[in-house]
């Protein structure tokens, strides 16, 4: 386990005008960091200094254009659209890296000791929200014992970031969070000086950012099969023969393809990218997260765990099917998809493992009595909602430990289908179908599957999608299915419907 404070910040000037207030009270910025300055001399470490204030409104994917361009550090986008949620994350304060099949605990240890002793305050009258204050973001490795490549280098098997700057948007409110480590004998009205000329940096950033264009661009992508259609196919018939025989119920494959700019040396727009996730998949979590020049991006519809005061709500979501050319044939499809018994069969398995793993930190846990279905844009799922009451003291990455991979994304039984995955699917899904998110002071947070996604690497990304494998499974139709999968990415990154 690897936990990595940020060296001391230099003073930047800057211009900024007035444009995008995010002003605020000078004195209560230096009481927040000469209490966390007596705190360290107290205990004879860093401790964390966390203030918050309201701010104006504007808009989060412009936040984050100024933010990847303001040389402030690597940043992170996260949004829901529908509910109105989103952070933008600038910079490092602290960084939480771990390995191994102990990721998730490890990162709570971790996660829980960074914490320990902080200052954390808010501007009056300003309440507190759940994504506003100390708030981690980051994610974990799918599977921390496959073979690793040069593909995921930057991506740990676990990785929280606290940000020297949080912006988190809620329907009620839009905040600012600075964080800091503070030392004993660090100068107060210093450090308040660097933080106030970093936020006047990004103010400024956000200023020179024209508006984001609403007229479509398209681009002519270039697209390599990592491995044939056919040689999947064959891998997806001898799963199937396996499941068959009893080795196992279900194993989730997965492909991967790379996709270029045609005839054009640019690099794929991560903003507009994700302009077009936004407006494509409201209901989706769309997110972005930046490890040195490369981004991870996507936009996936599966929560796996969000916890709020108190209670844990979770999903089951494995069954697909595709939408309808019209309405009437996309009832017609739904209805099918409710009742088919391979769907169903697999949906079951997911719904079953998932109450399991809550009951081991949650009680009353309960689940919808039959599946509902969600429609996205160009895909169906069966879906199960489930919930329960978290223990007190534990979190959300408690929790994660135990429920990770799910049926939905490794298979059943879990070891058997992780064993069959890295023997057979020969690709490296880093952090694909694993989970990325966020946690806040309390222990809250919410966490999706990191599906619908590619990792973005200047004109290059290399895109994943997969499919349970059951019983009775065509390989045809599988491979079909991950095909309409791709066309999330394949659309952002292109532009065309």
């Amino acid at each position: 386990m690897k936990v990595a404070i940020s060296n001391r910040i230099g003073a930047h000037k800057t211009t900024a005008t007035g444009k995008w207030p995010v002003t605020h009270d000078h004195e209560p910025l230096l009481s927040t960091l000469r209490e966390a300055a007596r705190r360290a001399a107290q205990q004879q470490r860093p401790v964390l200094a966390s203030f918050t204030w309201p701010i104006e409104l504007y808009d989060t994917i412009r936040v984050f254009t100024a933010a990847r361009l303001s040389g402030l550090g690597e940043c992170f986008f996260w949004e829901q659209p529908a509910s109105q949620n989103a952070l933008v994350g600038v910079g490092a304060a602290a960084t939480i890296e771990t390995k191994g099949i102990t990721r998730f605990t490890d990162s709570a240890s971790a996660r829980r000791a960074l914490l320990n002793d902080a200052v954390v305050t808010y501007d009056q009258p300003m309440a507190p929200a759940a994504n506003s204050g100390p708030v981690l973001f980051g994610g974990f490795a799918f599977d921390p014992l496959a073979p690793r490549t040069q593909l995921w280098v930057d991506f740990p098997d676990g990785l929280l970031t606290l940000p020297e700057i949080l912006l988190s948007y809620n329907a009620n409110q839009v905040a600012l969070t600075v964080n800091r480590m503070i030392q004993a004998s660090d100068d107060i009205e210093q450090c308040a000086r660097e933080i106030e000329a970093r936020i006047g940096q990004l103010q400024a950033a956000v200023e020179r950012i024209p508006t984001i264009q609403q007229e479509e661009i398209y681009s002519e992508l270039s697209i390599h099969e990592i491995r044939s259609a056919s040689e999947w196919m064959e891998m997806v018939a001898n799963i199937v023969n396996m499941i068959q025989r009893g080795v196992f119920e279900k194993v989730v494959l997965a492909r991967e393809i790379q996709v270029m700019l045609k005839d054009s040396p640019g690099a794929f727009d991560i903003s507009t990218t994700l302009q077009r996730l936004r407006e494509s998949y409201p209901t989706a979590y769309v997110f972005a997260i930046q490890r040195g020049e490369r981004f991870f991006v996507g936009a996936t519809p599966e929560r796996l765990l969000h916890a709020q005061a108190g209670q844990i709500h979770t999903m089951a979501l494995a069954g697909s099917a595709r939408r309808g050319e019209t309405g009437e044939e996309d009832v017609r499809i739904g209805t099918e998809l409710l009742q088919s018994g391979k769907n169903n069969s697999e949906h079951a398995i997911v719904v079953a493992t998932v109450r399991e793993a809550l009951k081991n930190h949650c009680t009353h846990v309960h689940a919808s009595a039959v599946p509902q279905l969600l429609k996205l844009r160009n895909v169906q799922h069966l879906k199960t909602s489930i919930a329960g009451e978290l223990i007190p003291g534990r979190c959300i990455l408690d929790i994660m430990a135990d429920l990770h991979p799910t049926p939905a994304v490794g298979g059943f039984p879990r070891n058997a289908a992780l064993e069959a995955i890295r023997n057979t699917e020969k690709l490296d899904r880093g952090w694909y179908a694993a989970p990325l998110g966020w946690i806040g002071a309390s222990g809250h947070g919410e966490f999706a599957v990191a599906l619908r996604s590619g990792l973005i690497d200047g004109g290059k990304a290399t895109l994943f999608a997969g499919c349970g494998i059951v019983a009775d499974s065509d390989p045809q139709a599988e491979f079909a299915e991950s095909c309409l999968k791709f066309q999330v990415m394949l659309r952002a990154l292109g532009g065309w419907n």
